[in-house]
């Protein structure tokens, strides 16, 4: 009739463990961390090995260019700046990061180089390749005439000189200006204007300039070999200022005039030209013009003009 109905044991509910909000926030930063710093390290390895594959290493640096400067000064300043590497990762070698703003810098410090220029070549070589300053004439300390600087034939001063004897290289010194690397001694147009009246003397076989003084006025004092000085102005023609000269020199009245039988002759007034024929070192003058026809006279007076 009724079935009588068994008992049904129940189990009790299972409670969820809840974990503390903060511990959840740790260890979610812990798997980010982990996630992250495996990143990093097959990052870091990729571009540890990926930076150090033969073909994009600079394995070679090659020299071309001017006369006297040996090759190894300007390699051994590349390969300086090649050594080593960046944060301890990259090495500087690497092609595609190498160091170029500073191998252009390490290479310009090599004495007498001119216009370096520093190229990536087949992916794997530095190419460098210059031209040279050199040497043509000492730019001098006033009153020191042992140190002296390098200036090229563009009046550019290139580097420190030893000490030199001699009169291969004209002495050059600015009065009331110190000489200095990386300045001009003047214009190259007014060194060429110089240089001009340098070679007529010269050619002319009578007398030859060991050295040249520049002022701040513009006004140029050629030291003759031997005794004497021709005093000139920057402004004015190497030609014209030399004709006169010639034709004063050439003048039966100062054809004794030779290397240390007089103090000055004085170019910088055009036709008006003054002599001192004292020995150098003495003081009275003599003032001479040269006339239309090329000829010249002379008073024994000082700073007097003959017309």
């Amino acid at each position: 009739m009724f079935k009588k109905q068994s008992a049904v044991r129940t189990k009790g509910k299972v409670k969820r463990r809840i974990l503390d909000p903060n511990k959840r926030m740790l260890l979610g930063q812990i798997l980010v961390g982990v996630l992250l710093f495996s990143f990093v390290g097959l990052l870091g390895t990729a571009v540890w090995y990926g930076t150090r594959i033969e073909r994009l290493s600079i394995r070679a640096v090659t020299v071309v260019g001017g006369e006297t400067i040996p090759y190894e000064l300007v390699t051994s300043a590349v390969e300086s700046k090649l050594e080593g590497s960046y944060l301890g990762i990259v090495p500087r070698r690497f092609a595609w990061s190498y160091p170029a703003e500073e191998i252009n810098a390490a290479v310009r410090t090599v004495p007498r180089i001119k216009d370096p220029i520093v190229t990536l070549t087949s992916g794997r070589e530095i190419s460098v390749t210059f031209s040279e300053y050199l040497p043509y004439a000492l730019w001098c300390v006033e009153k020191e005439v042992e140190r002296c600087i390098f200036i090229d034939s563009a009046g550019y001063a290139f580097g420190p000189a030893p000490k030199l004897e001699g009169g291969a290289l004209i002495r050059y010194r600015t009065l009331g200006r110190e000489p200095a690397v990386g300045e001009y001694l003047v214009s190259t147009e007014q060194l060429s204007t110089i240089a001009t009246f340098i070679n007529l003397v010269k050619t002319g076989g009578r007398f030859e300039i060991a050295a040249v003084e520049i002022d701040m006025a513009g006004d140029v004092f050629y030291i003759v070999s031997g005794g004497g000085e021709f005093k000139t102005a920057l402004r004015d023609s190497a030609a014209v200022v030399y004709d006169n000269l010639l034709t004063i020199i050439s003048a039966k009245e100062f054809n004794d005039i030779k290397p240390g039988s007089f103090q000055y002759i004085d170019l910088r007034f055009g036709s008006k030209v003054f002599v001192n024929e004292e020995k150098p070192g003495l003081s009275s003058s003599t003032a001479a013009t040269t006339s239309d026809s090329g000829m010249a006279k002379k008073v024994q007076a000082t700073s007097t003009t003959v017309r």
